[in-house]
């Protein structure tokens, strides 16, 4: 199955479906990632760059990009959903993750909209909490319980970001403990991640649905440029690369 998670800025993803990224991977799915800003409003951009490609390395992500959208300034346009429409045929995603349509920080909300609207063929599309999250109304419990130190670890890679109360271990611990004591799945779970749905397809089996090949075959119009103004991580590129991009 390949799964793409879509975040305003660095550390969104990891905060609200790192856990369940973590063990997507080590399950055998395909993880693509994609991070709309370089969170400039929140500290130094190349270095956010760089953490979030070290969290990508982490999770054992196939793909990462990392776009240019400015910081506290995205909005839903075309622009914006022509970009995930992008992300979404390049990774054939037969789920996706993303933020809260109601999330409080408006670049969350822009991105969810979009996500929303570029993800019409994708038949599953759930929104992740973060521990800033208000008015979250979980639909999705899945137990991290056996990840959730690799998830507190992976967040210990934005070394800029932990002067913020909300990505410290006892901030994500004790979110994951209350979805956990909430969702009631089995006495032995201990740390939950939640998400709310937005779209979710079963087959006759019951089964999730996966995304058919021929819808997700955005025009070439529609294509999100791969130019120097959109980093690419993968795990066989040189690093070099992609940190003289960061330069640029």
């Amino acid at each position: 199955m390949n799964i793409l998670a879509i975040g305003a800025h660095p550390d969104d993803i990891e905060l609200g479906c790192g856990g369940s990224l973590l063990k997507a991977v080590r399950q055998g799915h395909s993880v693509w990632m994609y991070t709309l800003t370089r969170g400039a409003a929140s500290g130094d951009p190349i270095q956010r760059t760089t953490e979030q490609i070290e969290a990508a390395k982490f999770i054992g992500a196939d793909t990462l990009w990392i776009d240019s959208f400015e910081d506290t300034k995205v909005s839903m346009n075309v622009e914006l959903i022509r970009h995930i429409e992008a992300a979404i045929s390049y990774s054939h995603a037969d789920v996706v993750y993303t933020h809260p349509l109601h999330d409080t920080h408006h670049d969350h909300r822009a991105v969810a909209e979009a996500t929303l609207e570029a993800g019409r063929f994708v038949p599953n599309i759930l929104s992740y909490e973060m521990p800033v999250t208000k008015d979250f109304k979980p639909h999705v419990y899945y137990d991290i319980s056996d990840v959730i130190d690799d998830k507190i670890e992976l967040l210990s890679v934005f070394s800029s970001q932990q002067h913020k109360m909300f990505i410290c271990s006892n901030a994500t611990k004790g979110l994951a403990q209350y979805r956990a004591l909430q969702s009631r799945l089995h006495p032995l779970t201990t740390s939950v991640e939640a998400f709310e749905v937005l779209k979710l397809g079963f087959g006759t089996d019951f089964q999730l649905l996966t995304a058919r090949q021929e819808s997700t075959n955005i025009p070439t119009s529609y294509k999100m440029p791969l130019s120097q103004e959109i980093l690419v991580w993968r795990p066989n590129l040189q690093e070099n690369l992609v940190l003289n991009a960061m330069e640029r």
